[in-house]
């Protein structure tokens, strides 16, 4: 590849070309506060702006005036006083001794005990020996932070950089969500990802009103506030549901936009306590939830809470509506249990009546392998496919459907996948394109039209269901070749009716001869058939698709 040169202010370029979408798409849900920061913004001249926005790109909001260079800069100094006059910037001062944490992480540990040396000589000595992180926890415990503060503002000039809140939501807006970042347009443009081409007329805004906005960002904070207590604090998880009780969270009102990822919390929080056997505390957490597998977990910590009539009631009410294939198979089975109908899972039953192959043990090291060799030596072709093979059919047969603008899911042009993709939505709103579709299955030409236009137009852009491989195109026809339309269009429809959950599960191999073809999941002496192998296989017999099980023995 040859190397792609950034013009010098690209990242006032695109700064400023999100600043310009956010009023565009936005404009009407900013606030006064917001609306008046573009004011003061768009008045400073444009290296007091690349100043501004340089530090706005860099972690933290405290910075070392004497570390900062930045050649395409002119007239540092006077930049600098300029930003501190127009508020842009502040001087440390007492007032940020509350922020202490974030002043001191900017300098080095030897420069953190040269201040304590002049301020606190007697806990100097006892945090000497102590990480940089484990001595600013002291600090902040046991020392003077203003008398601190002001020691170090003396010494060498810190600023501060404002407006933090305003630059969060526009980017938050933009991106929706709190990990968008600045690099997302250098990543772009160097040509390190490739992605769809997107009309920025088109694009629709993602929030429709505030509360939506800030709902969303509301919980995008919480989730990541659990997961620092978690992995960074490693705070115990009695500690953390405490924390998520004094939160009150209404989760009924929150916006739909906000809804997925505070369930997403509470699972990830349920499954902690479970993990510390504090079974009350998880199912209090998991009952503000419905979403999988929430109601599964319930229904086992009632049962070992002793609440055996609770526990089965609301095993029946997931078997009447069952959101996923982990459900269904659950809901029967625990059901079965408690009635004492069936003492063997589903997926076990299935397992055990299937056919079973024996293979030298050297095929131990990539089992599949292993069983693909003795099929090719049965006379077949095949490949070791899994899920590669049918997500990447349903990403080249519907990819321009996808990534259809008018579906109303596109909403930066950084976008990689369509933001309904994982949702019900998804086929909701494209439905008569999609029924359209699969109507060319019937007609070769046309089909082969479609996927190997897409596949030669589209080659190495991403999309979330596409691998790209040389292998992948001759794959995807060979399929169509030995498939009936119609159980080709049962899989996709199915597949676009939940993309979260039946994207996977697929069997391994996919191996053909002249006369017949078939799917096959292999599974070795310690291996288990999942509540998702199991529903594909149904699925695949339902529909006279060629599908089978096959144990694997070892020889010896």
């Amino acid at each position: 590849m040859i190397p792609i040169e950034l013009p010098e202010k690209y990242y006032l370029d695109y700064f400023e070309q999100l600043l310009t979408f956010v009023q565009d798409k936005y404009g009407r849900l900013l606030s006064r506060r917001e609306k008046r920061f573009i004011r003061k913004y768009d008045q400073l001249p444009e290296d007091a702006r690349c100043l501004f926005v340089r530090l706005t790109n860099r972690r933290g909001c405290f910075f070392r005036v004497g570390k900062l260079h930045y050649a395409e800069i002119k007239d540092f100094d006077e930049v600098l006083g300029l930003l501190l006059n127009q508020k842009f910037f502040e001087s440390l001062a007492v007032r940020h001794s509350r922020e202490i944490a974030a002043v001191l992480a900017v300098f080095t540990k030897a420069d953190i005990l040269a201040f304590l040396a002049a301020t606190e000589p007697i806990l100097k000595k006892e945090v000497a020996r102590l990480k940089k992180e484990e001595a600013i926890s002291q600090i902040i415990a046991r020392a003077d932070v203003r008398k601190l503060t002001r020691h170090i503002a003396q010494q060498e000039p810190v600023v501060r950089v404002r407006f933090e809140g305003e630059i969060e939501v526009f980017k938050f807006l933009f991106f929706g969500n709190i990990h968008g970042d600045m690099t997302q347009f250098v990543v772009r443009d160097i040509g390190y990802i490739k992605t769809e081409t997107l009309d920025t007329t088109k694009l629709h805004a993602l929030f429709k009103t505030r509360k939506e906005a800030e709902d969303k960002l509301l919980v995008s904070k919480l989730y990541q506030n659990f997961k620092d207590r978690r992995d960074i604090l490693e705070q115990p998880a009695a500690g953390i549901y405490e924390w998520f009780q004094e939160k009150q969270i209404a989760a009924d009102a929150l916006t739909d936009l906000a809804r997925p990822l505070f369930d997403k919390l509470c699972l990830r929080l349920g499954k902690l306590l479970e993990q510390q056997q504090l079974p009350k505390f998880a199912l209090n957490v998991y009952q503000h939830t419905h979403t999988a597998p929430s109601r599964e977990r319930q229904v086992r910590l009632l049962h070992k809470l002793g609440l055996t009539f609770e526990a089965l009631d609301l095993c029946q009410q997931i078997g009447e509506a069952p959101q996923n294939a982990e459900e269904k198979y659950f809901s029967q089975d625990f059901c079965d249990m408690l009635s004492k109908k069936r003492k063997v899972k589903r997926t076990t039953h299935y397992l055990q009546h299937s056919t079973s192959i024996t293979l030298d043990v050297e095929s131990r090291a990539s089992v599949e392998m292993g069983t693909l060799e003795y099929f090719r030596s049965q006379g077949y072709e095949g490949v070791f496919s899994e899920n590669y093979l049918w997500r990447g059919f349903f990403g080249l047969f519907f990819w321009d459907i996808i990534f259809d603008q008018d579906s109303e899911a596109l909403h930066n042009p950084l976008q990689t996948t369509p933001s309904d993709f994982y949702t019900p939505e998804f086929l909701k709103r494209r439905r008569k394109q999609v029924d359209q579709r699969l109507q060319a299955l019937a007609y070769p030409d046309r089909f082969e039209h479609i996927v190997r236009h897409h596949f030669e137009t589209k080659v190495g852009m991403h999309n979330p269901v596409v691998g790209w491989h040389e292998s992948l195109l001759p794959l995807v026809e060979q399929c169509y070749r030995k498939l009936q339309p119609r159980q080709i269009s049962s899989v996709l429809l199915e597949m676009a009716k939940n993309l979260r959950e039946n994207t996977c599960g697929f069997p391994d191999l996919f191996i053909w001869n002249e006369d017949s073809y078939s799917f096959i999941e292999v599974k070795s002496p310690n291996d288990h058939l999942s509540a998702q192998q199991l529903y594909w296989l149904h699925f695949f017999e339902e529909h006279q698709i060629e599908a089978k099980v096959v144990r694997v023995q070892w020889q010896g």
